[in-house]
């Protein structure tokens, strides 16, 4: 008989984070509001709300062509069960600075990836090429305790399609 104990894990693999494309917004409000009810933050045209990861969160964010200053943001949601309530945390805001001019058709929009990035606030390990076409960089964000995690999609341009790759690391 043995005395340890083996644990498996298996993660998700990659999917898209919305089966719709958002729809990204000219800014990402400052501030998100605490909900005071139970209900759990839900996703609008401009974000979506995946369940939290036990570890990293690898995301590759994707914009429509013409997007001025494209950025993704990461929330983290805990639920605080003793006073019925939602709180969110900062993970990080990334900047993408520059798009690959390869696109990829995701959901009837051609979408693109950023080949350079810059990380604005918050803590997370940006992966990318530097140049353009040799693929698309990704974001590993630290997930440890949050229970929903939301990703805000943000340009300088106005509404454009936008939409992520997301898997577990």
């Amino acid at each position: 008989m043995s005395d340890h104990v083996s644990i498996v894990t298996q993660r998700r693999p990659a999917q898209l984070a919305s089966a719709t494309n958002r729809s990204s917004s000219v800014t990402v409000p400052a501030e998100i509001a605490m909900t005071s009810t139970q209900a759990a933050p839900t996703a609008a045209s401009t974000t979506v709300i995946i369940p939290g990861v036990l570890n990293y969160l690898k995301v590759i964010p994707m914009f429509a062509t013409g997007t001025s200053s494209p950025a993704l943001r990461a929330t983290g949601w805990s639920y605080c069960k003793s006073i019925d309530r939602w709180f969110p945390s900062h993970l990080c805001k990334v900047g993408l600075t520059s798009l690959n001019t390869v696109g990829n058709s995701i959901n009837g929009s051609t979408l693109f990836g950023a080949y350079d990035m810059s990380l604005t606030s918050g803590d997370a390990k940006l992966v990318y090429e530097g140049a353009a076409d040799q693929g698309n960089g990704f974001i590993l964000i630290d997930t440890v305790g949050a229970d929903l995690v939301e990703l805000s999609f943000e340009t300088a341009s106005g509404a454009v399609a936008c939409n992520a790759i997301i898997s577990e690391v």
